[in-house]
């Protein structure tokens, strides 16, 4: 090959676009555990639940804490980084826990 169809190779190669990839999420703050989360999580659903459920305050705070602290059980750096940063319920529940499927993964688990 000449020098030419090596700089017409290289001008190819380097003109390719690159797959786009996300980063991955920073680190959780050092010392960071699921558990530590529980004051946070409840502290946002006690707030909802005032506001949407205020005869069922404790139920749902407990079980969207929960529901929260097992998805984190399941994928802790990502879900501990997650919500760390979430200053809401619905961003927490949009971004940081496992979706759902269109039958509900709940139920599959509950079932094994």
């Amino acid at each position: 090959m000449t020098t030419r169809s090596w700089l017409v190779a290289i001008v190819l190669v380097a003109g390719c676009p690159k797959p786009e990839t996300k980063p991955p999420p920073p680190p959780p703050p050092a010392g960071t555990t699921c558990d530590s989360l529980r004051p946070k999580l409840e502290q946002l659903y006690r707030a909802e639940a005032q506001q949407k459920e205020p005869k069922r305050v404790e139920e749902a705070v407990a079980d969207n804490t929960q529901m929260v602290l097992g998805d984190c059980a399941k994928q802790p750096d990502r879900v501990i980084a997650c919500v760390s940063k979430a200053g809401t319920v619905a961003e927490i529940e949009k971004d940081c826990v496992i979706p759902l499927d269109e039958e509900g993964s709940e139920g599959q688990t509950l079932k094994k």
